[in-house]
């Protein structure tokens, strides 16, 4: 027997039992379709981490202030450290360090903006004029932050695309006020001086707005240090394009630890580089999960392909004996049960793969909102290996359930095989 009487012999058996043929079928459909879709939206979720950690550009550096309590030794929360000051931003830049294009400090924190009947919730960044130059971006109205409102402590706002919307739908809104109330029960009016160009995507900027780094602290009370200085919990670093942000890091601690005079850095420097590659371990194990989930699908689908096949050769003991008794060696029974497991696999995966496909294309269709309100897309994205893993897998999973079935129907004795009944 070569492999095409196998094959027809296995089509035969298939075109004959139908409906137990689809049904064992489906299993391998629903595991492969599972693997497809699932690790779809795992190397999705990838894609849209590095687009997001990317588009603020690969050359940032972001010094953060050490949060760790000195007396406890217990870590704190975010922004908790209080070891960067404005004077600290205002210093290295002062420095000219080799290799450094801008920095500007920064302090954020969440605030309600009211403007007559509209309101809405939005981050609230504390900055230098020199942050616009950082993020590499723009205002398409009115002007950014200048040094003046730095110096004056003023009461300026910059708002980003999205909170102008919300806020002021039709109008032009330079020269217009918005109160920001802060914690209930801070209450500031703002003269807002300009609108950031819109960024899209899912980053923060589109709802942010922007004031002086000074003004908050200089206002209230709880928030200043007591030297008089601005504490801030970042400054963002942007390199030049072909600065080794290594020895860029290594320039910036040493400066700091000078400034603040200590042997051990009280802060901490974080690239963008470390970033994506911390994102993309944790996208690359939340993928393997997705898999493995998947994997259990594929593999209960499996031991339906053997259960069928070991009821098959119970039921066609006779044939076996047939067989047999006409020449047909073990080894052209063992080939006609694995050729016809395989068959069922294999056209169960390729099935499975354009049903996931097709899945996995529409899913950047379907959108939620988040916690904030927003509508995003579930984000997929459908690799090669991917496809190329879930076809081999299927004809692996053929290829073992067929294995002992086929073992079991060429140990058959032929002349016990043609007394079965």
């Amino acid at each position: 027997m070569n492999i095409f009487d196998a094959l027809k012999f296995a089509f035969r058996s298939i075109i004959s039992t139908p409906l137990r043929s689809g049904l064992t079928a489906l299993g391998v459909i629903v595991g492969v379709t599972s693997v497809i879709v699932l690790v779809s939206l795992g190397q999705g979720i990838r894609k849209q981490v590095e687009d997001e950690i990317t588009a603020l550009g690969t050359n940032l550096l972001f010094i953060t202030a050490r949060s760790e309590d000195s007396s406890t030794g217990v870590s704190g929360g975010r922004n908790s450290g209080i070891t960067l000051t404005l004077s600290d931003a205002e210093l290295l830049s002062s420095r000219n360090i080799n290799g450094i294009r801008s920095l500007a400090p920064q302090i954020d924190f969440p605030a309600q903006l009211i403007a007559g009947d509209y309101n809405v919730e939005a981050n609230v960044f504390g900055t230098t004029p020199e942050y616009i130059d950082v993020i590499s971006t723009q205002t398409s109205l009115g002007e950014f932050i200048t040094q003046k409102d730095v110096d004056t402590k003023a009461l300026r706002m910059v708002l980003g695309s999205e909170i102008k919307e919300s806020l002021f739908p039709d109008i032009d809104p330079v020269g217009k006020i918005v109160r920001l109330s802060l914690f209930n029960r801070f209450d500031f009016r703002f003269l807002v001086t300009g609108v950031m160009k819109a960024k899209g995507g899912d980053g923060d900027e589109d709802f942010s707005v922007y004031i002086p780094v000074s003004t908050m602290q200089n206002r209230i009370g709880f928030l200043r240090n007591p030297t008089g200085d601005v504490n801030v919990f970042s400054i963002i670093v942007r390199s030049t394009e072909d600065a080794d942000k290594t020895v860029v890091s290594d320039s910036i601690t040493k400066e700091l630890q000078n400034i603040h005079e200590v042997d051990e850095p009280d802060f901490e420097i974080t690239s963008m580089d470390q970033l994506l590659e911390a994102a993309n371990q944790v996208t690359q194990a939340l993928t393997l999960f997705l898999g493995s989930i998947a994997g259990i699908s594929l593999l209960v689908g499996a031991i339906g392909v053997g259960n069928i096949m070991l009821v098959s050769v119970t039921e066609r003991t006779r044939e076996i004996g047939t067989l047999r008794s006409i020449g047909a060696t073990k080894f052209d029974i063992r080939l006609q049960f694995i050729t016809e497991a395989l068959t069922i696999c294999l056209i169960g995966g390729i099935l499975g793969i354009l049903i996931g496909i097709i899945i996995s294309l529409n899913l950047g269709g379907i959108s939620f909102q988040d916690e904030l309100g927003e509508e995003t897309n579930l984000p997929a994205v459908i690799t090669p290996i991917s496809v190329i893993i879930a076809f081999l897998v299927s004809l692996l999973v053929g290829l073992i359930s067929g294995a002992y079935p086929a073992y079991r129907a060429s140990e058959l004795d032929p002349i016990e095989a043609l007394r079965s009944e």
